[in-house]
């Protein structure tokens, strides 16, 4: 039996458009934001995410590339697995404009025509390696790892465990983690966790949830968990929409993700990813990794640190283009 499709989305921002910059320099962001250069500009390497994804997932559906507005240059608009999305064409009005991704996130589900079953990619997110449906969904069921973890802060500048910490009291406001444990402890004690099923074992003991491990990859998604969210915790969701940048107050996407790790709605699986970012790890180190084909997904993450943007992107370029050098359907 043939299954369903399962459709990708990614989102993307050139963050050099000047009327573009014109409308977000009309929004001030507080001190409780992030809008920090680096979470907009453009290292010009989307041409090799779209090569990745025709060679490695020829299974996938639609492309749904959403933009503000703007479009690379050399992109093929009329290639019929590319499904363009303005920002207008699915948020709702009363959160526009937005210069946030965690608003762009938490609407995905209302993007026109996206299948049930679906993948999300950030634009710096690579399927490096040949992948099948299976890897991601098992009888309509997204492939993940039920593993526990501790929400770290190492400084006061550090944005994400605020995040984090904003989910975990949704997840235990609504969820009793011996209940859940216990319903479905078949998915959370498994021995292909490796490491993770001793972190599980070691934190089982805690009354309530003090974290997930999150792997930074493409994530599988039902569209009715996002559904199921906004209808139950429609006030944490609408709060963070209506932040124009990315805030400490939000939730963020990942919000989905334990969610259905605490209903149970998935299979388990473990992740073959890696995590790189640029500034923390040497680019011979980013070479070697993504040239072991070891992973079959690569996450390259920027970030705002001490190096030499234009240096770094040019390295990047050539990597990139020497894994995947012939131009795909999605380029004129």
């Amino acid at each position: 039996m043939k299954a369903s499709q399962i459709d990708i989305v990614i989102p993307w921002v050139d963050g050099a458009d000047p009327q573009w910059r014109t409308e977000r320099a009309q929004f001030t962001a507080g001190s409780a934001c992030d809008n920090d250069e680096a979470r907009f500009r453009d290292w010009d390497l989307l041409r090799y995410w779209f090569r990745a994804i025709e060679k490695n997932a020829p299974w996938a559906g639609k492309i749904h590339f959403v933009t503000w507005g703007h479009l690379p240059q050399w992109l093929n608009t009329t290639n019929h697995r590319l499904h363009i999305v303005n920002h207008r064409d699915f948020i709702p009005e009363e959160y526009l404009p937005t210069f946030s991704s965690h608003t762009i996130e938490l609407n995905m589900h209302r993007i026109p025509g996206l299948s049930d079953e679906f993948l999300y990619f950030n634009d710096d997110v690579y399927l490096m390696e040949p992948s099948r449906e299976s890897d991601f969904f098992r009888d309509g069921m997204p492939v993940d790892s039920a593993v526990c973890g501790v929400i770290k802060n190492g400084g006061k500048e550090n944005f994400m465990p605020y995040i984090m910490l904003n989910m975990m009291g949704i997840i235990n406001s609504d969820f009793s983690k011996r209940e859940v444990l216990r319903k479905n402890w078949k998915k959370w004690f498994r021995p292909i966790y490796g490491k993770g099923l001793m972190m599980n074992l070691y934190l089982a003991p805690w009354p309530i949830f003090t974290g997930f491990r999150n792997y930074h990859t493409c994530i599988p998604y039902r569209k009715d968990t996002l559904q199921d969210v906004w209808d139950t915790e429609f006030k944490a969701l609408d709060h963070t929409c209506r932040n124009r940048f990315r805030s400490r107050e939000d939730v963020n996407q990942y919000i989905f993700r334990y969610w259905r790790l605490a209903k149970g709605d998935f299979v388990p699986g473990k992740p073959n990813s890696a995590y790189l970012t640029i500034g923390s790890e040497s680019m011979d180190e980013i070479s070697r990794t993504v040239n072991s084909h070891k992973y079959q997904v690569v996450c390259i993450n920027d970030d705002p640190m001490g190096f030499d943007f234009d240096t770094e992107k040019a390295k990047l370029i050539d990597l990139l283009g020497k894994l995947f050098p012939e131009p795909s359907s999605f380029e004129k």
